[in-house]
Formats: structure tokens, C-alpha cells, sequence
């Protein structure tokens, strides 16, 4: 009984942490959290044909998140110097043009993260230069060595077509795409903090169950030891009967 007690728990435990993440990201909120990072590298198609690493780097650090306003420090570098650094908070609820911030080289910072759990058809908000796009579809894609749901938008600018995708999850960006005819520029996650190993829920379940059955053994196998124990310790205790013991009988004196 208390194993079955134990594996209903832990089952009742698991889906109800699993609604309540699945609540979380319908919130209109970053789904980062204080001291995330993140950092991409800029590839373009030559570089990529010639195996060359990247020359520039942008990194994120997420220095505080509360609800849609989110404070980021925002670097762009190289191997040998920092190109260009800045600190500041935006509200991703907002469209002012105030709260862009325009990255060298880069795309503005208001792609680089978006509200969490938006799904095909939402509208998200890319700063003043790309406005309002929509959300056009969602699929799974591999990121610093993790397969994550990305969300995904794709539409033409001034004679370039743009490709952008974030995680589902946090709304991070984990890959943008500029196109000029065959020519293309990549911005690629090149790792993080903000996720790891996908977990296997049904695994995970399993594992629990099992460890409630084990733990439920065990504890059977102490309450029998302890009983046997104190039945043992137990004085045997004499029964009266009306019987009585042979009396000595007298001796015969001799004449």
C-alpha cells in the first residue's frame, strides 16, 4: 500500500510540474532568468565554403529579467578586442523606437530576444526597422549540442530575405539569417548557459517509479526485521496445569 501511495505521488509531482512549466510560457514574458548568456558567432558564406573560424562574436548577459522588462549587456568582439559594448533595459512590451538598440554589423537587438511561448501566427515586435513580423512556423533544430523547439519567422526587407529563429522555451534567438541573392550572413549560437541535455520525461518517470518500488522493498524488509526482532526478545512464560509433582514416598522402617 505505501508503494503504490509513493509511485502516485511522485506521478501526481511530475504532471503537475509539467503544467505548471507549460503555464509559464504562455506568459507575454522573456523566458530567461538573471545571469543567463549567451554567445553567437557571425559566419557568412565564404567563411563557411573555407572552414574559417569566425571573426566577430556577440555575447548577451542577461543582468536582470522581470517579467517583459529585461536589463542586457550587450558585446560585440573579436579575438583580440572588444568592438563595442551596452547596457540597457527594455521593456519587450514596448514599440518605442527608444528601446532599440543597434548592434554594429549585427542585427538590433530587439531580435535577439522575444516573449516566450509564442506559437505559429503571434505577432512579435523587431524593432523600428523590421516592425512587426508574424510567427510562421515551429520545428525542432539542433543548438549548442542541445535539440531545442524553435519558432520561426521569415520575410523580405529592402531586397533581403531574413530567416529568424528563437527558442520556443525562452524566446532567445538561436539563429538569424540575412540573404542577398545566393550570398548569406549567419548568426549562430555558439553556447550557452541557458539550456542543457534534453530531459526524457517518460525515462524520468520510470526511474522515479522504480526508485519508489525499491524504497517501498525496503522499508517492508526494515518493519518485518524489526518485528521478528522483538518476538524474539520475548521470555517464555509457564502455563499451570492441575497436575501435581510424584510425592517421595516414606521410607519402611525395618523391625
Amino acid at each position: 500500500m505505501k508503494v503504490i501511495q509513493a509511485c502516485t505521488m511522485i506521478v501526481i509531482l511530475l504532471f503537475a510540474f509539467s503544467i505548471a512549466s507549460v503555464s509559464a510560457l504562455t506568459n507575454a514574458t522573456f523566458g530567461g532568468k538573471s545571469g543567463d548568456w549567451i554567445e553567437y558567432e557571425l559566419q557568412d558564406e565564404m567563411q563557411v565554403a573555407s572552414d574559417q573560424p569566425a571573426s566577430e562574436w556577440v555575447s548577451m548577459e542577461f543582468l536582470s529579467v522581470e517579467g517583459a522588462n529585461v536589463t542586457v549587456n550587450a558585446t560585440v568582439y573579436t579575438s583580440s578586442l572588444t568592438i563595442w559594448n551596452e547596457t540597457k533595459t527594455i521593456d519587450l512590451t514596448s514599440q518605442n523606437a527608444q528601446d532599440d538598440v543597434v548592434i554594429p554589423s549585427w542585427f538590433n537587438a530587439r531580435v535577439y530576444f522575444i516573449p516566450a511561448g509564442l506559437n505559429v501566427t503571434d505577432s512579435v515586435y523587431l524593432g523600428q526597422v523590421f516592425g512587426n513580423q508574424n510567427i510562421t512556423g515551429e520545428t525542432t533544430k539542433s543548438y549548442a549540442g542541445a535539440d531545442r523547439t524553435v519558432i520561426f519567422t521569415n520575410f523580405t526587407y529592402q531586397g533581403s530575405n531574413y530567416f529568424f529563429y528563437w527558442d520556443k522555451q525562452t524566446g532567445v534567438l538561436t539563429e538569424g539569417l540575412k540573404y542577398i541573392g545566393d550570398v548569406y550572413t549567419d548568426v549562430l549560437v555558439d553556447d550557452t548557459n541557458m539550456w542543457g541535455p534534453p530531459i526524457i520525461w517518460p525515462v524520468l518517470l520510470w526511474v522515479a517509479i522504480a526508485l519508489a518500488i525499491l524504497l517501498g522493498i525496503l522499508s517492508s524488509r526494515r518493519s518485518a526485521s524489526k518485528k521478528a526482532h522483538r518476538k524474539s526478545d520475548t521470555k517464555p512464560t509457564l502455563t499451570k496445569t492441575g497436575s501435581s509433582l510424584p510425592s517421595k514416598k516414606p521410607k519402611e522402617k525395618g523391625y
